[in-house]
């Protein structure tokens, strides 16, 4: 939960009358930081956010479209700026510790503050699939630095002015594959740093809950994301992704939780159904299903 709007000028003291008596925080006036966000999920809840009033710094390392998969951070400013929201991109390789303490110095000095964080990105390259005798030690601790920490660092780095304005928000984007069964899904990395950010998540919840900061986590669901539409199109893959909701539903329903009393949703995690309200997975306060 976050307090009234921080006034960092005329550009953020723009607020939505209609969205004022709701409960919980605002985010009309406040910052955030979506990292993956040139596409899909990260993209979806930078534009959710944006249309709530943020002004969004959002992070990935393709700034321009033309790459191999499509959207890159110049088009999902574009589309913040129409939305009217005020957008700044960084390019940054979260593999890379250098890279991901310059994104959390150059979004600090944007506008002095983050108010949300939103770790997003994941690896999801060939390496995510490969099983133990495929695995190099090289692609485990990459995963790992993007997975789990980069999310780590980028909390270290911003909790502080976060701490020092008594209210914000930290949102980890987070997997079924983290859940204490076998699955069917092949790969060991991908399930095993999504179960570290789960732990990560609880941590930082109880930690930081005298600061009046929130942290949750959101399980976005079967996504219908560039990812995916082309992994289904791949020849001799069968892939079904006719049940998979967009990215909006996604970026809507996590940007929905932001706005809660921090209360309701800090230490617990959600899961999105496509046309249905985020659903409480697991609550790491004592209760749940997960």
């Amino acid at each position: 939960m976050l307090p009234g709007p921080v006034d960092r000028g005329p550009a953020a003291r723009q607020t939505d009358p209609i969205r004022e008596g709701r409960r919980g925080m605002q985010l009309a006036g406040h910052v955030a930081l979506v990292t993956g966000a040139s596409r899909g999920i990260g993209r979806a809840t930078a534009l959710a956010l944006g249309r709530r009033g943020a002004a969004v710094i959002v992070a990935a390392r393709t700034l321009r479209p033309g790459g191999r998969v499509p959207g890159s951070l110049d088009e999902t400013v574009q589309a913040l700026r129409a939305a009217g929201a005020d957008a700044l991109p960084v390019v940054c390789d979260l593999g890379d510790p250098d890279s991901v303490a310059q994104l959390a110095g150059t979004a600090l000095g944007w506008r002095g503050q983050v108010d949300v964080l939103v770790n997003n990105a994941a690896f999801l390259g060939k390496a995510t699939f490969h099983p133990l005798d495929e695995l190099s030690l090289v692609n485990w601790q990459r995963q790992l630095n993007i997975n789990v920490t980069a999310p780590l660092a980028l909390s270290k780095a911003l909790v502080p002015a976060m701490r020092a304005s008594g209210a914000g928000v930290i949102v980890n984007v987070t997997s079924s594959a983290a859940d204490l069964v076998e699955g069917d899904v092949p790969g060991i990395t991908y399930g095993a740093t999504k179960a570290a950010l789960n732990r990560l998540t609880l941590a930082l919840a109880r930690d930081l809950r005298p600061d009046g900061v929130t942290v949750f986590a959101v399980d976005p669901g079967y996504v219908r994301t560039e990812v995916a539409e082309q992994a289904a199109s791949h020849p001799g893959w069968d892939i079904d992704i006719g049940t998979a909701h967009s990215p909006q539903v996604a970026g809507d329903a996590l940007a929905e939780l932001v706005e809660r009393d921090g209360d309701s949703v800090s230490g617990r995690f959600w899961r999105v159904a496509g046309g249905q309200p985020p659903v409480l997975a697991h609550d790491g306060r004592g209760q749940g299903n997960r």
